[in-house]
């Protein structure tokens, strides 16, 4: 792997990256790991709020800052999206312009500065994880409780006008071929697929004895593809399925407990998650959204056995081949039983090898150094 001569990059980071435990971080973990295999001198800043600072990230970096997010009502009033308002900083902007070097803002919540006058002199660029609008505009639909339910329809309105913002970006580094498509009329649009922690497939070859749904169940959307798995295709099977993830809520604790051949695992440790996700049969992974791309589906490729997912799931991923493709409650359970007696074997092994190379993160991050450094050396 070629390596890089001092090349210096700020990175504009919606959270600490560390534990990388959801989509978002994830991809900015990997991708700061990867870079930096690369010899890319990262500087990196973070928003700081519900994690503690992480000593791991200053191994990986050049230096590492933290700024407080504004977590207050006054700025769910601004006309500015609450996802980018809070997270403004004089004295980001100040330490971005010091160095004027070239950024990458993670995600449109970090695009305050994008385009600012005292950054004219670094070369801008914008990750962006999601199509935010579509993403805000499916949460809103999805969420039950009135006053979130209101809360997130007016982001979606918000970020839909703030969207355009991104003309201003010297190129964005979109995850999908979808976002690709959408955001090419914005600017300059490359596709550079999520980065994760694996590169390699784990799976065992063999068989198991239940299924698996997991995801951070306190998100709507996760939740509402629990109970989906649950009422309409699980209660009538007579096989294993576990749910497992983070703060269920009562509503899904009490239909899981209605259902003798149904567990719920609640806040699984890493290591206990990635047991149940090998051991497993099948992974069954269906969403009501499709953006971005599902680490989750990356996670159980790697390491799991058979998957089961819905176009939504799958969308322009190029890993159509590696999972069944089911759409109806009766095609679920039909799949479901069919592959229940069929062993994962290392042909299926080899084939999700390959299919995968497309998401090698060294190749990935090579590609934004080829496109931020272009006379790599």
């Amino acid at each position: 792997m070629v390596r890089l001569k001092s090349k210096h990059l700020h990175i504009v980071a919606l959270n600490i990256p560390f534990p990388s435990n959801y989509g978002g971080v994830i991809d900015i973990f990997y991708k700061i790991k990867a870079l930096s295999s690369l010899g890319v001198k990262v500087h990196l800043h973070c928003f700081e709020y519900g994690r503690e600072k992480a000593d791991v990230l200053n191994t990986m970096c050049e230096t590492v800052t933290y700024y407080p997010r504004k977590m207050n009502w006054i700025t769910i009033l601004s006309k500015t999206p609450f996802i980018v308002k809070s997270r403004t900083s004089i004295q980001l902007l100040h330490n971005l312009s010091a160095k004027p070097i070239p950024i990458i803002f993670e995600g449109l919540h970090c695009c305050a500065y994008l385009n600012h006058p005292k950054l004219k002199d670094n070369q801008q660029f914008v990750r962006t994880h999601n199509i935010e609008q579509d993403y805000y505009k499916l949460l809103a639909k999805s969420e039950k409780k009135f006053g979130y339910k209101l809360y997130l329809y007016l982001e979606y309105l918000k970020i839909k006008r703030y969207e355009s913002n991104l003309k201003h970006a010297k190129g964005l580094l979109t995850i999908s071929d979808k976002d690709r498509a959408y955001f090419k009329d914005m600017s300059k649009s490359y596709l550079v697929r999520a980065f994760h922690p694996d590169n390699k497939v784990h799976s065992k070859i063999g068989h198991g004895t239940y299924a698996l749904y997991h995801g951070n169940l306190a998100v709507a959307e996760n939740e509402n593809a629990a109970l989906f798995l649950i009422q309409k295709v699980f209660k009538h099977l007579k096989y294993n399925l576990v749910i497992a993830g983070s703060k269920p809520t009562k509503k899904l604790q009490n239909e899981v407990a209605k259902h003798p051949y149904i567990s719920l695992i609640q806040n699984p440790k890493s290591t206990v998650l990635n047991a149940l996700i090998q051991d497993a049969h099948i992974q069954v992974l269906p969403t009501d959204q499709a953006t971005g791309t599902k680490l989750k589906l990356l996670k159980a490729l790697h390491h799991g056995r058979h998957c089961i997912v819905n176009r939504k799931m799958i969308a322009m991923t190029g890993l159509e081949k590696c999972c069944a493709i089911v759409e109806t409650p009766n095609e679920w359970i039909h799949k479901i039983n069919e592959l229940a007696s069929v062993d994962f074997n290392s042909k299926d092994k080899t084939l999700r090898q390959e299919l995968l190379k497309s998401y090698d993160c060294k190749l990935e991050a090579a590609k934004i150094a080829s496109i931020i450094f272009p006379q790599v050396q």
